[in-house]
């Protein structure tokens, strides 16, 4: 009879607490972001054209890589910035060019537009996208009559410009294709070649009649290795394939005129001095020789030091833009040999971030899109060093105080030892590459038994990633090709003895997926073979992140849903739709110390309580490529998403802190247990980060004693809205029920 007077008066005072309706769960605090700002300003040269000012003085235009693009006016011969004009809207361009009446224009990304620069009167005119729906506009190139040609993706299309009649598409170059990388004019006869990647093709078009035909050399057809750049000289096509190998042809039938030589720069000169073409192969410059079709270095050598991206005569000296990152250039005098390396003053940019890792050491690191530059913040002091340049990284991981890199084009994987000086070449170093193996990025990472497992995406104009293994102490590897039949690996989990695979339906650039929906496979660490392959999310293309979640099971994103998988019968338990899209392999969860699962994807930063399950929108834009540190803080990227999703304006580094956590390490037991009696009431987070079950220390007390201390913290949680006064009701009969449990 005592025990339950104690019962009816704990009762009681809870009723009294709250009414007994039910109450609004209270919204989950939100923590604080800070903003570290740019991280780097770097020099991207895209490519470079010799032509004049209003005043005819010869100068180098380059477009840029920028936070916006820009085009940077320089002179060669004195080798003085003359000026910097804006492309806003932009993120830089792969192609710009001076019409026969003096203007310039450059084709931009991500927007794919056209600006129009007047040198007289020193300002960019966006003139818009010359085919609906592009994104990246290549190789322009000047016609006459002020009209000038390019290309686009992604659909492959050519265009031409005038300011009499504007924009002209002129249609896809080859269906089913993606790009147009350069295009060539004969104004003369009024035909143009556009070279066209992947598939490997190369079209000769009369504009007048709007004919094409493919003049590729059949036996090249089909083949990834496809025309790149290309320069119509002297009467003859100078091709330069993806792979570098060179190739001239009759620009009528596609004859092959000379081949076995190596073009690595943007093309060949547009103007030859009445013999000779030049071009860089390597680190030397080069010539062809157009009366006997014969390639040979210059006279020297000549050591141009890299690739040419621009190419310009000046009272008959020879200029070339050497290279994209270092403002490099080369003289050559042809009559006399002479020649000379120096540096032009292009401007350094705002760059976007590619990727985002927050080191072991403490420090958040970040690499550059295409640039590829690494820097490090110390976030106690906020300072920024920048440590050089190594390559576009699209996957890195720690493993023992050490960073391994995956990185874009060659599909190298490289280490690095922060405890030791930064060193290209060196520290980093190259452990080997994967673009042999058909691989061009590899993206994802994990560790188990000594060895590095690495998931990776083909190559343009092929399809099926590989998983890679890397053994720490022989430096051996083996490459397995294709675990999922035509898709890539692009998330990695290891749990126990299973390493679980993630997979993407895309295949390289440039191709059209062959596969339906994206997959889950098992791998078995000891044996080595794939075990299973499942589909969590039926008719998703990629599962971009799985991590193992608070709860133990497998949490996944797949475009845009989460799913929860029990790893012991490959069953989902839960799919839920975030309110974010798919927006590529930069779509990432961390699993928080809080025990709340994060999501960043399509610029959304999501907090999802691994209890209820409800998704909180901490951040709905300028979210993306994010990294959590040991604290727990995330790291990500600014960026705005523009109407056609291309994101940029991304050079910032942000932090989000979450909201402190009174309780570390959270009982997640699903419902409310009173000992052994589960009192049907579902256990739940209370605003400071403790759980219900946390707060209730029902191992601490027995009998009248549990009782009481049942009933002071379910009063206190009614009062507070976290449960309700006929839950709290629930919890204390449990508690009674199991009074003499211990």
């Amino acid at each position: 009879m005592r025990f339950t007077t104690i019962l009816l008066s704990a009762l009681l005072l809870v009723t009294a607490a709250a009414p007994a309706s039910a109450q609004d769960e209270p919204r989950p605090p939100v923590g604080s972001v800070t903003d570290f700002g740019v991280q780097s300003t770097a020099l991207t040269v895209f490519e470079g054209f010799f032509g004049a000012d209003a005043s005819g003085r010869p100068v180098v235009y380059g477009v840029q890589m920028g936070t916006p693009g820009v085009v940077a006016v320089v002179d060669p011969v004195t080798r003085q910035h003359l000026r910097t004009v804006e492309l806003p809207g932009s993120s830089g361009g792969w192609g710009i060019t001076q019409a026969d009446d003096g203007t310039v224009y450059a084709g931009s990304y991500p927007n794919g537009h056209v600006y129009r620069y007047d040198p007289a009167g020193g300002e960019a005119t966006d003139l818009g996208a010359p085919v609906a729906g592009q994104t990246v506009l290549y190789g322009f190139q000047p016609g006459k009559d002020g009209k000038i040609y390019g290309g686009t993706y992604p659909d492959a299309h050519a265009f031409s410009y005038s300011p009499a009649e504007g924009f002209r598409d002129l249609g896809a170059m080859y269906e089913g294709q993606q790009y147009v990388m350069d295009v060539a004019v004969d104004p003369e006869r009024e035909v143009l070649w556009a070279a066209v990647g992947t598939g490997g093709h190369l079209i000769r078009m009369d504009l007048r009649t709007g004919d094409k035909r493919d003049i590729w050399p059949e036996a090249l057809r089909g083949d990834a290795n496809h025309p790149y750049d290309i320069n119509l000289v002297g009467g003859k096509l100078f091709v330069k394939r993806s792979k570098l190998q060179a190739v001239v042809l009759d620009p009528d039938t596609g004859a092959v005129l000379a081949d076995g030589f190596v073009i690595s720069s943007r093309g060949t000169t547009r103007v030859a001095d009445g013999k000779y073409v030049y071009f860089t192969s390597g680190t030397a410059l080069w010539r062809y020789d157009l009366t006997t079709d014969t390639p040979e270095a210059v006279p020297g050598p000549v050591v141009a030091g890299g690739p040419s991206v621009g190419w310009g005569f000046v009272n008959g000296r020879l200029y070339a833009l050497i290279g994209n990152y270092f403002g490099d250039a080369l003289s050559y005098d042809p009559v006399t040999g002479a020649s000379e390396r120096f540096k032009l003053p292009f401007p350094a940019q705002p760059i976007d971030i590619n990727n985002v890792s927050a080191g072991q050491d403490g420090k958040i690191y970040t690499n550059l899109y295409i640039n590829g530059n690494v820097a490090t913040l110390d976030p106690a002091s906020g300072k920024v060093t920048e440590l050089g340049r190594v390559a576009q990284t699209d996957g890195w991981f720690w493993h023992e105080g050490k960073m391994y890199l995956g990185t874009y084009p060659n599909g190298g994987v490289m280490v690095y030892d922060p405890a030791q000086p930064f060193k290209s070449g060196t520290n980093p170093r190259e452990l080997f590459r994967l673009i042999g193996d058909g691989q061009n990025r590899p993206q994802t990472f994990a560790t188990a038994a000594g060895k590095l497992y690495i998931g990776s995406t083909p190559d343009y104009g092929l399809w099926g990633g590989a998983l890679t293994v890397y053994d720490y102490a022989t430096g051996e590897h083996t490459v397995n090709r294709a675990p999922v039949a035509d898709q890539g690996v692009i998330s990695l989990l290891v749990r126990g003895d299973t390493l679980w695979g993630g997979t993407t339906v895309n295949g390289g650039g440039g191709t059209t997926p062959k596969a339906k929906e994206a997959k889950l496979f098992t791998y078995d660490l000891a044996t080595g073979t794939k075990t299973a392959e499942l589909t969590p999310v039926p008719g998703a293309s990629s599962i971009t992140s799985i991590v193992q979640g608070p709860d133990g099971l497998i949490w996944g994103l797949a475009d845009g849903v989460l799913f929860i998988l029990d790893p012991a019968s490959s069953r989902v338990t839960r799919r839920i739709e975030l309110p974010a899209g798919y927006s590529g392999v930069q779509d990432e969860l961390h699993v928080n110390p809080d025990e709340h699962v994060y999501a960043s994807l399509d610029g959304y930063l999501l907090r999802v309580d691994p209890l209820s399950k409800a998704v909180t929108v901490l951040r709905d834009s300028s979210t993306y490529r994010s990294s959590q540190d040991s604290a727990g803080n995330l790291w990500f990227r600014s960026g705005t998403k523009a109407a056609n999703n291309a994101v940029q304006g991304g050079a910032r580094l942000l932090r989000y802190t979450p909201p402190a956590d009174a309780c570390p390490g959270s009982d997640l037991t699903p419902h409310v247990v009173i000992k052994k009696t589960d009192s049907g009431v579902r256990n739940r987070y209370r605003s400071d980060g403790c759980t219900v079950e946390d707060l209730i220390e029902d191992e601490k007390y027995s009998g009248r004693e549990l009782t009481r201390h049942v009933a002071e913290v379910v009063a206190r949680l009614v009062a507070s809205k976290v449960i309700t006064s006929a839950e709290a009701a629930q919890i204390l009969r449990a508690a009674h029920a199991s009074r003499n449990d211990r």
